[in-house]
């Protein structure tokens, strides 16, 4: 039996609206993942533990944020989790040696 490949482009046009909301969510991921890199690199220097905020901590100093899809703002602290992770892991393996 033969299997084939098969792949779909597609295109979208937002309308203004729709533009200015995906805008305002990038930004918001990208303050995000600024905001929480921030903080774990804090928490690193003064206690040497590798933990990552959640973005709810910060929906309630930056009301902005509850505008925005959580799940992409959930996805971008996965992302600073991930990152930092490997960071931190390459440090110690670093350090190491």
């Amino acid at each position: 039996m033969k299997t084939y490949n098969l792949a779909f482009r597609f295109r979208i046009y937002p309308n203004e609206v729709q533009a200015n909301f995906i805008l305002q969510t990038f930004g918001c991921v990208r303050f995000v993942y600024n905001k929480i890199l921030g903080k774990a690199k804090e928490i690193y220097e003064l206690e040497g533990k590798n933990k990552i905020i959640t973005p709810a901590s910060l929906k309630s100093e930056f009301p902005f944020l509850k505008e925005v899809d959580s799940l992409s703002l959930a996805n971008a602290q996965m992302n600073v989790k991930t990152a930092f992770t490997n960071f931190v892991t390459t440090q110690l393996v670093t350090n190491k040696v």
